[in-house]
């Protein structure tokens, strides 16, 4: 029989009986705003929220999404127009009184909080009337010496001259340096030392993010770093971000992606580089292109979008030879060239090539709507550890051309692996290997326009004879197979 549990035992409050340490680690995933409400739960919990290592202020939480009052139309009486008004006065009013509870919050929470150090500070504003606030919370913040550092600001067509200083947490940058390890900075311009304090104080920082920052300083920053392994820098093309970033010396990086960012210098070689991802800004001029490709050539992940054919082979194509890591290769609105001759050498160039991706790629030059016939091109005879190509467009209107350069590639590959290349052969190959929806069957009996219809008939007719033979030798071999077994 089970037994039913006592009533003490079924009110029991089972999380407040685990250690702080437990509940610390639990309201560390929460927002600022939600730890400090877990202090009505009981007396076990009132004061908890101020030992929790973490601080989140994020202004979002304040935010409640409200429609806004409908417009009277063309006409409306004068009673109708006066509601509205009423209605829009008081939508604005309660926007006004959450936008001063989030402030009040956020000065009261930061002093309140009585760790130090901290695990993280993170601070998220949206609104940017508050600018006048952000320096203090910014201080409050550096005085607490975090670990990790996440200051995300509104961007509106460039950055709102909110300057980013690490001595402004009042006690210089030396305390913050010896404990800070992940940096996360939206939406500010940077101070015209940071780049000489990232170099020679912050000897710990792995993780560095900047995203829509501005620096202070014409020449723009050097970045340099040997603790540092991930880094990301997103910028925007509605902004004049030119002096955003000059060069990188960052000889342990493992993750790297700049995003609609001026390519800068990387000096040095990655040797430790494991993913990359680069948009290539198509806005700038050729001189902005510092030939970012033979820095990543240790890179066994690697994400270029954007990039033109010039900038994908740098005017020599054995560039590729050198990426001997190189596993998984993604290609997004890059121009491929002429008759698809990028993807030719890629394949024919990187040894190891596991996964290639080409979504959305251009293909340059007058062969893009011709049909497969016209464009074969040299025999295939690289990347024996392709595994898949995986092939997207939008609506799913694949070039013939890319068609036709993969129905060759198939044949090639299965004619060097000592197969036929009869219809059966590419055709399962394909099926394995290329991902589209596009290339079905159908695609690859693509018709001929310059076939009359009796050639085309007698084509049909001779590939479902050569299927069929295939299929009927593969029955006979089964048979024999099962006479043996027999015996």
């Amino acid at each position: 029989m089970e037994t039913v549990p006592s009533a003490s035992h079924a009110g029991r409050d089972r999380l407040s009986d685990l250690p702080d340490c437990l509940l610390h680690s639990v309201l560390s995933s929460l927002g600022s705003r939600q730890v400090v409400q877990t202090s009505l739960l009981s007396r076990r919990w009132r004061h908890l929220w101020r030992s929790v290592p973490c601080l989140d202020v994020d202004q979002r939480d304040f935010i409640l999404e409200e429609s806004e009052p409908e417009a009277p139309g063309f006409g409306a009486s004068a009673a109708d127009r006066e509601v509205y008004s009423k209605a829009l006065n008081e939508s604005l009013v309660r926007e006004v009184q959450r936008q001063r509870r989030f402030e009040d919050f956020a000065d009261v929470v930061i002093l309140l909080h009585g760790v130090c150090p901290l695990d993280a500070y993170r601070l998220r504003v949206v609104d940017p009337d508050l600018r006048t606030d952000w320096h203090r919370w910014i201080r409050r913040g550096l005085a607490r010496l975090p670990a990790e550092l996440l200051l995300d600001f509104p961007y509106y067509e460039g950055p709102l001259f909110c300057f980013f200083d690490f001595a402004s947490g009042g006690a210089g940058a030396l305390p913050l340096a010896s404990r800070l390890r992940r940096l996360h900075l939206s939406g500010l311009t940077l101070a015209e030392k940071f780049a000489e304090e990232l170099r020679s104080e912050f000897t710990v920082l792995e993780d560095l993010e900047l995203v829509n920052c501005e620096c202070h300083y014409r020449f723009g920053h050097h970045i340099a770093s040997r603790s540092l392994k991930r880094l990301h820098i997103r910028g925007s093309y509605n902004y004049n971000c030119m002096n955003t970033l000059g060069s990188l010396a960052v000889p342990a990086l493992v993750s790297l992606n700049l995003d609609k960012v001026p390519l800068p210098a990387i000096e040095g070689e990655l040797q430790f580089l494991d993913v990359a991802s680069v948009t290539e800004p198509n806005m700038y001029a050729e001189e902005y292109r510092n030939h970012v490709l033979k820095s990543l050539r240790n890179a066994k992940v690697l994400q270029l979008r954007s990039f033109t054919t010039m900038g994908l082979l740098e005017g020599e194509p054995e560039e590729f030879r050198e990426f001997h890591n190189l596993r998984t290769l993604i290609l997004i609105e890059c121009n491929i060239g002429d008759r698809c001759q990028v993807l030719w050498y890629v394949l024919q160039n990187v040894p190891n090539l596991e996964t290639l991706v080409l979504q959305d790629c251009e293909i340059s030059g007058h062969c893009c709507g011709e049909s497969a016939s016209s464009c074969r091109g040299t025999a295939f005879r690289g990347c024996k550890n392709l595994k898949s190509i995986q092939v997207k467009y939008k609506d799913h209107h694949v070039p013939h051309v890319l068609v036709a350069v993969l129905t060759q590639i198939a044949k090639d590959v299965v004619k060097a692996d000592g197969g036929k290349t009869h219809y059966v052969g590419w055709l399962d190959w394909m099926s394995r290997v290329v991902s589209c929806t596009s290339l079905r069957q159908p695609v690859v009996a693509e018709p001929d326009n310059s076939l009359s219809d009796e050639e085309h008939e007698s084509r049909v007719r001779k590939r479902r004879a050569r299927k069929k033979h295939a299929r009927d030798c593969a029955i006979k071999a089964g048979r024999r197979a099962a006479n043996l077994a027999r015996r």
